[in-house]
Order: structure tokens, then sequence, then C-alpha cells
């Protein structure tokens, strides 16, 4: 079932950021987390690995958008 679940948050939070929402990234953060627990739960330490790369980019991701969006708010 928890693949289901971070499958939905993964293809959630790329539509939305393709829609230039910042909420999308909190969608694929929440998908690495499940990634990462669905790793340790089915002993696949490669998955989890991976999954808290993404988690990492995702955590990047999402504050340099919200940097960005203050420095546009700034400037008016």
């Amino acid at each position: 079932m928890l693949d289901w679940i971070a499958a939905a948050f993964e293809v959630s939070g790329l539509w939305i950021i393709g829609n230039k929402k910042k909420f999308g990234f909190i969608l694929l953060i929440l998908c690495s987390i499940s990634w990462i627990i669905l790793g340790i739960q089915v002993q696949k330490y490669g998955l989890s690995v991976a999954a808290f790369v993404c988690f990492v980019i995702h955590v990047r991701n999402y504050l340099k958008w919200y940097k960005n969006e203050e420095k546009e708010r700034t400037k008016i």
C-alpha cells in the first residue's frame, strides 16, 4: 500500500510543480519519505539511499524556490 501512496505523491507533486506551484515540492518530500520507509521495510536499502538523495534534492529545490519568490517580492 505504501508504494501506491508514494506513487500518488510523486505524480501529484510533479504535476503541481509543472503548474509552477511550490506545494509540489512538499508532495515530493512526502513521496521520498514514503520510499525511504518502504525501502527499509522490504530491505531494499538501495531504494532507501536513492530516495534519501531525492529527499535532499527536493528540500534544496523548495528552499531555492522560496528564496527566489522572496527576491521577486522585494523587487516590487
